[in-house]
């Protein structure tokens, strides 16, 4: 994006002083600093404030007849115009601080003005010939008139061009040559600007090597200084030079950081802005015209008594067209932002509602999905956690089962994750926090990745202090899932090294303890160029640095469950010497005593006899649900479908009913609806795959007591029951 900035970068200097050079007289001092601050304005993108402070200047150029303010004004103007990608506009201004540039014998503005015409004809008419026209005959004036420092204008834009219209070679000589121009003027701008064609350059040859040092440059020196123009030029050249050679990732990165820059300037309330700013300029010149007119009306009055009539007439015609041609300015100019709104509204409804189409697929994706894969799973872990409780099963196996146990938990949990991450970023997920000891739980991730560690030859480490209370308050879930995504981030990126799982201790009294995680590795790094965008969605480090790539979802899963959390990851790399990540949680002490009475009980309720119907289809859920139940202290019915467990409650009477939701001949909607016809006591409670924020508020209207994700837990099945039982 070729803008004013790389042709302006002297302005300032000059203005500032040129109220002294002009025909030896000193100008006035506000109307100087009124310039120093348009100019300031200008270069933090304030285009609004700067051009409405150029109107003030023509204002005062009139009323004093100076014409030297005059072309100055309309030069920010055209600059402002041109930063902003309204060409036409810009085109005029230019047109006019040539002309009375011209008029005034003033090569400084003559060159800048010829410059300025150069790039618009190129972003107008993309006429590369008349654009050259316009840049040599700048640079030819310049060299005439030995004002070394305007020679950097016209050369840097003719390599821009160049670059722009791929024409590398005759861009190089004036690359060259504006590379010395800029370190001679030492303007921090205008070196920006070469940095971004030189790295341009060399992308266009496709010299990697050479093409990103500048780049980095650029965005360094942009992000300190806030130069939009740069950042986006920079970030634009980069996205193209990843998307040309494959690397999709990278190139993602950059137009979103790209995006997000042009965004940040063309905002939709400082083109509003402008729009104010364009009409209240016109409305000016009008009203000088205007009194231009009144004046010499008021002097012919004078000259001759026999045109009074006449010209006092003139005068109120040409008042009454004037007041008309005001309104019908303003009208239009009202009547084409209206419709610039208007297009913009159209388009933002169109926007909205293919959104709301495709939310709809995706929740309905989601609902399908997540029912088809967490049915399956209640098998693995039902059955796994069957097996656990079983007393005379060995050491090694219940080691085994245990990591398949945890791993069938962590799978459960990413599905809904991972099917969720919107859900995740809307704030709707909520946290479950339940009593948890961190050792057991660190241990049994370690153990999950011996099978990867072994076949990477890594050593795992595990490092707790003595400190650490044995229960604390934490979602269990939530936070395996963290370190899993971390250990296995560790794990894919490092061969014959160790990978470390500590905790640390930062702070500790009766009641809270604030501890550190951290998952170090020896592995690979992460290079520079790359850790900022590594916490984005769907971003990888690339095959050259991973030979299995994953589904780039994990550390972004992270960062918003460490949010949720109130906790933040942090990243700490160099290239070759390993990565290690950190974050801290305050973590509620619970007591032991306390954490006892949450165990299995054997209360008064659990010991009476109870009758419980299950309506399952699925044969393995069947097995473990009916196991969970004797596990817990319970009989049960179980019939396969909706219409069964109907004819069931008819015969018998129940103490409580597991109603799976998703079954043939008749599902459990509509076996709940007809029970309640006739049983409105039993405790219904829903079982079901799906995610419960989509069917709960429906299970709940028609007479259901409570709802529970499958696959099953012993202990939230035993608790849903234990509640429905007491209420």
């Amino acid at each position: 994006m070729r803008i004013a900035m790389s042709i302006f970068f002297v302005v300032f200097i000059y203005c500032f002083s040129y109220g002294q050079q002009a025909n030896g007289k000193k100008v006035n001092d506000t109307i100087e600093a009124l310039i120093d601050k348009t100019i300031d304005l200008y270069y933090d993108y304030k285009i609004k404030e700067s051009l409405d402070n150029a109107i003030k200047i023509i204002d005062y150029s009139h009323k004093l007849n100076n014409i030297n303010y005059r072309y100055r004004a309309h030069y920010i103007i055209a600059s402002n115009y041109e930063v902003a990608e309204d060409y036409k506009n810009a085109k005029h201004h230019y047109n006019s601080a040539l002309s009375l540039a011209k008029e005034n014998k003033d090569s400084i503005f003559i060159i800048r003005s010829l410059n300025g015409l150069g790039n618009i004809s190129i972003e107008l008419d993309s006429n590369m010939e008349n654009s050259e026209q316009y840049y040599n005959e700048a640079l030819r004036l310049s060299k005439i008139s030995k004002l070394k420092q305007e020679e950097l204008g016209p050369v840097l834009n003719l390599a821009w061009a160049y670059i722009d219209y791929k024409k590398f070679k005759k861009a190089y000589p004036y690359l060259i040559e504006a590379k010395e121009l800029a370190d001679y003027t030492g303007n921090p701008i205008a070196v920006n600007d070469v940095n971004c064609l030189m790295g341009r350059y060399y992308s266009g040859i496709n010299d990697f090597d050479n093409a990103m040092p500048y780049f980095n440059k650029v965005i360094k020196v942009g992000t300190e200084k806030q130069l939009y123009s740069s950042l986006i030029d920079a970030y634009k050249a980069k996205s193209d030079f990843f998307e040309k050679h494959g690397e999709s990732d990278s190139a993602l990165f950059n137009i979103k950081q790209y995006i997000f820059y042009r965004n940040k300037f063309f905002d939709e309330e400082k083109l509003k802005q402008l729009e104010i700013a364009k009409v209240n300029f016109n409305v000016n010149e009008f009203q000088r015209e205007l009194e231009a007119t009144k004046k010499e009306k008021e002097y012919l009055s004078k000259i001759t008594t026999n045109n009074i009539v006449i010209s006092i007439t003139s005068i109120g015609l040409i008042l009454l067209l004037g007041a008309a041609f005001f309104f019908y300015s303003g009208y239009r100019s009202k009547k084409k932002l209206n419709s610039v709104l208007q297009e913009k509204n159209i388009e933002l409804i169109q926007a909205k509602t293919e959104a709301e189409n495709l939310t709809n697929v995706k929740s309905q994706f989601i609902s399908t999905v997540s029912h088809e894969l967490r049915t399956p799973l209640y098998g693995v872990v039902g059955i796994t956690t069957l097996l656990l409780e079983e007393n005379d099963i060995a050491t090694k196996h219940k080691k085994l089962l245990n990591s398949l146990k945890f791993s069938g938990d962590y799978l459960l949990d990413l599905i809904n994750k991972v099917l969720k991450i919107s859900k995740i970023e809307s704030d709707k997920e909520k946290l479950t926090k339940t009593p948890t000891n961190l050792s057991q739980l660190s241990q049994n991730l370690l153990h999950s990745f011996e099978y990867q560690s072994k076949n990477k030859n890594n050593e795992l480490v595990l490092d707790i202090p003595k400190e650490l209370p044995n229960v604390l308050s934490v979602d269990s879930l939530k936070l395996s899932e963290v370190l899993i995504n971390l250990i296995g981030n560790s794990t894919k990126f490092t061969e014959n090294g160790k990978i470390w799982l500590r905790i640390k201790i930062i702070s500790i009294d009766k009641e809270m303890v604030k501890i550190r995680y951290e998952i170090e590795d020896n592995g690979l790094g992460i290079p520079e160029d790359k850790k900022e965008f590594v916490f984005e969605k769907f971003s990888q480090l690339g095959r050259e640095f991973n030979k299995s790539e994953g589904t780039g979802l994990g550390l972004s899963i992270v960062k918003n469950l460490l949010t949720m959390m109130d906790s933040e990851i942090r990243l700490d790399s160099k290239e070759g010497r390993g990565t290690k990540f950190h974050f801290d949680l305050d973590l509620e002490i619970i007591d032991e005593k306390e954490d006892e009475e949450l165990q299995p009980i054997s209360n008064g309720i659990a010991q009476t006899f109870k009758k419980i119907l299950v309506a399952e289809d699925n044969k393995i859920n069947q097995i473990v649900t009916k196991n969970l139940l004797d596990i817990i202290g319970y009989t049960c019915t179980v019939v396969e479908n909706g219409f069964n467990a109907l004819q069931m409650v008819q015969k018998e009477d129940f103490d409580l009913i597991l109603m799976d939701l998703n079954m043939p001949y008749l599902n459990g909607i509509e076996a709940t609806k007809r029970i309640r016809e006739f049983d409105k006591d039993t405790p219904i409670i829903a079982l079901t795959a799906a995610e419960l924020s989509e069917v709960k508020e429906e299970c709940l209207s028609i007479g259901m007591n409570d709802i529970i994700n499958k696959p099953l837990n012993k202990n939230d099945l035993r608790n849903i029951i234990l509640k429905n039982l007491v209420s």
